[in-house]
């Protein structure tokens, strides 16, 4: 099945994951593929679970953020600092945010 055939019920299958359902749910109550699941959650800029790792480099840059852009540094330095890309980095800060809200 191709994600398209999901178009008509993106709504809700949207709603359902940031509600917190677990993707193998999704897939079983609506007969998608977890291909097709992630297709449609990024064509509709969905963010996607996950959790940064405190202990990986962007959990640990994500952590000292604050402190270091009050410090006087760039997130482009901050990035390079712990070894990551800005991107990276942006991705980190927008999955925390998503998480604390």
């Amino acid at each position: 099945m191709t994600a398209d055939k999901f178009e008509d019920q993106a709504e809700e299958i949207i709603a359902l994951y940031a509600e917190g359902l677990s993707v193998e749910r999704l897939r079983e109550r609506f007969g998608i593929s977890a291909w097709a699941l992630y297709g449609l959650l990024r064509r509709h800029r969905v963010l996607l679970r996950g959790t940064t790792r405190l202990n990986s480099a962007s959990g640990r840059a994500v952590a000292q953020y604050e402190r270091l852009c009050a410090g006087g540094m760039t997130h482009d330095e901050i990035a390079e600092k712990f070894g990551i890309k800005p991107a990276t980095l942006n991705r980190a800060l927008r999955q925390k945010a998503a998480t604390s809200r």
